[in-house]
């Protein structure tokens, strides 16, 4: 059927509410806020054995990671693809700096770091 043939759908007070035609399932399907929060928050730490060496995170699904550099952290953490080194990287965090990755898993961000045994806690949602 068509798109012209279905109900459009509405709220308790009978107003339209922001929608999309689904032509697979053959209806009208509420959009939903992509940032909306996840039903999944999930903390790690992840620290770098051997400075120099990229490390990924964890795999884990998500919409976002904010990864967080150690306040403990003596030198600079670098992240960003699995080639990240300190002359290949996204973001340079010192301690306690942090950034946000738009991702659809954790593991698709690598870490490495100038001093050996340092590094990273993050959140995925």
């Amino acid at each position: 059927m068509a798109y012209n043939t279905k109900k459009m759908l509405r709220d308790i007070d009978e107003k339209l509410i922001p929608q999309f035609y689904d032509p697979v399932s053959d209806s009208y399907k509420p959009l939903v806020d992509p940032r909306a929060g996840s039903s999944t928050l999930t903390g790690k730490v992840k620290n770098v054995t051997n400075a120099g060496t990229a490390t990924a995170l964890d795999d884990i699904a998500c919409r976002e990671v904010t990864v967080i550099a150690k306040k403990g952290n003596t030198g600079s953490i670098y992240v960003g693809g699995s080639d990240v080194s300190d002359t290949t990287f996204g973001v340079e965090l010192k301690a306690n700096e942090a950034f946000t990755f738009p991702v659809n898993n954790a593991k698709l961000i690598y870490i490495n770091a100038s001093v050996s045994g340092e590094g990273v806690s993050y959140v995925a949602l």
